[in-house]
């Protein structure tokens, strides 16, 4: 019996060595919905929106993808502001977050593009924003 537990444990670990997630992103909008980014593995991203009970869309993009169309900020201005940049089809979702330095302000959301057009903008509710756009496994 004892070897049936210890086997059951060690293969449960090892199959969470190999698919895990980690928060980058996450917020909460004004109509209840969640904007979310998570790290699945080293080199595949999540973007995700909807309720706490069910996810209304899921993208998943590969770190390389994301580290060509995504911007970092360069050291310079009064403000600090990173995106990721997701793409399904036609369509980009960039998650942004951003801190302004003289108003001690911050913002973070996502903007919706069709072709390169905005056809929608999501807001972070102030002070639920929680962003980790630095992962040392995401830096470029």
């Amino acid at each position: 019996m004892k070897k049936m537990f210890l086997s059951a444990v060690l293969l449960l670990s090892a199959s969470a060595q190999t698919v895990w997630a980690d928060t980058v992103f996450s917020c909460k909008t004004d109509n209840n919905k969640y904007i979310e980014v998570q790290k699945i593995n080293r080199n595949l991203y999540e973007y995700s929106f909807g309720s706490a009970a069910k996810k209304e869309i899921a993208i998943r993009n590969s770190k390389a993808d994301l580290s060509g169309r995504s911007d970092r900020w360069q050291g310079m201005g009064s403000g600090r502001r990173a995106t990721m940049k997701f793409q399904n089809g036609e369509f980009m979702y960039t998650v942004w977050t951003g801190f302004d330095s003289a108003t001690h302000t911050e913002s973070s959301g996502v903007v919706v593009e069709r072709r390169g057009k905005e056809v929608a903008r999501v807001g972070c509710m102030p002070k639920t924003a929680q962003a980790n756009f630095n992962d040392a496994d995401f830096s470029l």
